[in-house]
């Protein structure tokens, strides 16, 4: 078995390219920093080279995602901020005032670029790296500096060039099928964990069941974020993105139900279940489970063998519900109804997925972008409109960047000038560890610290020790070439093995110029460790974020919101098909309000109070959404002749929702007295626009119960907040 391990591993490595092409990145930035050295190194250019080198790297961080066009403007985007911000550091290195100045707007901006989402991470290195490092190497006189603009120009151009020349001829759709593909990738682990415990004796928690399901909806937010139009946006004329947005759209209601059934087996006791209905479930969640796996590799690669696997894959879900339909369940009531409802459910996906796979039929071959963009098309990508939409999105100066920012800039700014003032050799690494270690948060920060410390001395000792090996030619440069892919490849994988390569490279890099003294590598990492420290000291001193103060603002944020999808669902005029995007945005505050309050375990206090009390809150919270989109699932199975309104007694029901959900969202006043909530009033009049079904009765009956649950835990919340 020994001799298959390379090749599972290998293939592991393609499957994992297909959604993540971290292999391409790296590579990209291989071939754009090392060509620039061989030929600094080949005709004696080397100090040039090392600059042009430099400039390719920083915009190679840029993670090229979404459509061509918003490729073609993140790169663009990222050339002006390097050659930009690297003339400032050129121009201002000559002063230790100016140094300090400068690096204080840098750094401020720098972190405003975490408003951009995953693209501006890379574009913040092009603006802090380049200026610090050219402001490390200032020029004495006009032609210096004509000189050194020549030579970022150059990186600009050559790196924009070669990763333009790779992107035509990506498939035009490939990027947004892959931001779908990976949302079916999530979905296959939340099946595996929803569905663990048919044939083991222990089930997954229900904290291990949502952190599944968050990772379901970031993968949709991250669609989104590249992505934007929903399906209910597109016109059916674009078909090829309409039929994507349905298919998105598709994805997360399958999601939706997998958590469905989830909840009807907690309703199971299964040790009362005979073996063969047990086979028969854990069966069922197997083969949902692959065949999640078998979409996600449909749609990313389209590729017809992967369409043959999915559609044997389809084969056996739809032969275990024959059997399973056929084989009447016996038992106690309340269990065969949860297993009749799972099967029923589990239908209710099949023909979900079955639309998904004559969605991707419908959208038609996909063409390489140079056959799909016109010159003009292309053109149209730098539309004045783009820039001016990301700058307002760059500088949206809300509580939370801002405050992240000043802090960040503050931290910089000392780090300068303690590396100007006291004229440390080479001790530009103590600004440049101070940004690229302090995160919004203090946890984050403090692990990512740690991480670095790690990485920076491990990569200073194997970087210095290769350099006193005696070497075949071109061996360091190899070396150095290879330490750009493994330096990608480990980014999201172990930031402390990332840090281990970048210091390797870096070693390598700077030591083509002249020899690396042994100093060198004492002095980077004890710049290194004294910008991780003076990073934590700002996430304590200047400006700090403590989840403390802001967990009850995300809480009481998240059930108004949910509060807004109950209104729209029960008191709309009329029945509201779009209601997913009510969905969304509650799925999206009930993650946000999790994060916080794992952050704020994470903070360093000596007592952390009412934490349970948070923790029952959000479950509720959690439940209530699940609650209303099982009601919104079945409104969309029904015909508009089925839609008669309530009945008095299902009336009193939802009403009687509506009197508890006002209580509660009055009890948020108290805990948040800057959120601004409006309330719906009862009226005895009105009447649903549509009549309950039997499911949609017991959903709503769960609904009232955890409204109830939540309004005596905001009750225990205040009181032990007022003592």
């Amino acid at each position: 078995m020994a001799k298959f391990a390379p090749y599972k591993q290998l293939s592991k490595l393609i499957a994992a390219e297909a959604f993540e092409p971290t292999l391409a990145w790296g590579v990209r930035m291989a071939i754009a920093a090392t060509v620039p050295l061989l030929w600094g190194l080949y005709t004696g250019n080397v100090t040039p080279a090392m600059f042009i080198t430099l400039t390719a790297e920083c915009i190679c961080w840029v993670e090229l995602k979404g459509t061509f066009g918003q490729r073609v403007r993140t790169l663009f985007g990222g050339a002006f901020l390097s050659v930009f911000f690297a003339l400032l550091g050129t121009v201002t290195g000559v002063s230790t005032w100016l140094s300090i100045g400068a690096m204080l707007a840098v750094a401020f901006i720098s972190s405003l670029f975490k408003n951009l989402g995953d693209r501006g991470s890379g574009l913040a290195i092009c603006v802090y790296l380049l200026f610090i490092f050219c402001n490390a190497y200032p020029v004495a006189d006009l032609n210096g500096l004509e000189a050194r603009t020549l030579q970022v120009l150059t990186g600009a151009g050559w790196t924009i060039f070669i990763s333009i020349l790779t992107t035509a001829f990506m498939p035009a759709k490939q990027a947004y099928r892959r931001s779908i593909a990976i949302i079916w990738k999530n979905i296959a682990a939340l099946v595996q964990t929803a569905g663990k415990g048919w044939t083991e004796k222990s089930r997954s928690s229900l904290r291990q069941l949502y952190l599944k399901e968050k990772e379901v909806r970031t993968s949709i937010n991250a669609s989104f974020a590249f992505h934007e139009k929903s399906a209910d946006q597109v016109s059916r004329k674009d078909k090829a993105e309409y039929h994507l947005a349905q298919l998105r759209k598709a994805s997360a209601l399958v999601a939706t139900h997998i958590i469905n059934i989830s909840e009807e087996a907690e309703l199971i006791s299964r040790s009362q279940l005979d073996a063969s209905t047990r086979m028969q479930l854990a069966s069922l969640s197997n083969a949902l489970q692959q065949t999640a796996e078998r979409m996600a590799m449909y749609i990313a690669t389209l590729k017809p063998e992967e369409k043959l696997l999915l559609t044997s894959r389809v084969s056996r879900i739809n032969k275990l519900l024959l059997l399973m339909k056929n084989s009447p369940f016996t038992g106690e009531e309340a269990t065969t109804a949860a297993l009749e409802r799972i099967v029923h459910l589990a239908g209710r996906t099949l023909k979900l997925i079955q639309s998904c796979i004559n969605r991707l039929e419908l959208v038609g071959e996909d063409l390489p972008v140079f056959r799909s963009y016109s010159l003009v098309k292309t053109l149209f990508t730098l539309h004045p409109r783009h820039w001016i939409q990301n700058l307002k999105l760059l500088f949206n100066f809300n509580t939370f960047t801002t405050r992240y920012a000043a802090r960040a800039a503050l931290a910089a700014a000392i780090a300068m000038f303690i590396y100007k003032w006291f004229d440390i050799y080479k001790g530009y690494w103590l600004p440049f560890s101070v940004i690229i270690v302090l995160q919004p948060y203090f946890g984050a920060t403090f692990r990512k610290s740690l991480e670095r410390i790690i990485g920076t001395v491990a990569g200073g000792i194997v970087g210095g020790s290769l350099l006193y090996v005696r070497t075949g030619i071109y061996l360091n440069e190899i070396l150095l070439c290879l330490s750009f892919i493994f330096m990608i490849y480990y980014l999201r994988r172990n930031y402390a093995i990332a840090v281990f390569v970048v210091t390797i490279n870096l070693v390598l890099l700077f030591n083509l110029e002249e020899e690396l003294e042994p100093i060198v590598i004492v002095t980077r990492t004890l710049a290194t460790a004294g910008g991780c420290g003076l990073a934590v000291l700002a996430g304590f001193a200047f400006l700090p974020h403590w989840d403390k103060k802001w967990l009850p603002i995300h809480l009481a944020k998240a059930i108004y919101v949910n509060y807004e999808y109950f209104i729209a669902s029960f008191f709309s005029s009329g029945v509201d098909r779009n209601w997913t995007k009510y969905k969304r945005n509650a799925e999206s505050d009930n993650s946000n309000v999790f994060d916080s309050f794992n952050r704020y375990m994470e903070e360093p206090s000596v007592k952390k109070k009412h934490y349970a009390n948070y923790y029952q809150l959000i479950t509720h919270n959690v439940r209530i959404t699940r609650e209303l989109n099982n009601i919104q699932l079945e409104q969309d199975n029904r015909s508009t002749g089925q839609l008669a309104t309530a009945t008095e007694p299902q009336q009193q029901l939802i009403n009687d929702c509506l009197e508890w959900y006002n209580k509660n969202i009055e009890m948020l006043r108290v805990i948040d007295p800057g959120l601004q909530v409006k309330l719906l009033p009862g009226d005895p009049g009105f009447r649903t626009a549509f009549l309950l079904t039997r499911s949609q009765e017991v959903y709503t009956a769960k609904l009232l119960i955890e409204l109830k649950e939540m309004y005596y835990d905001l009750q225990k919340l205040i009181e032990k907040a007022s003592s």
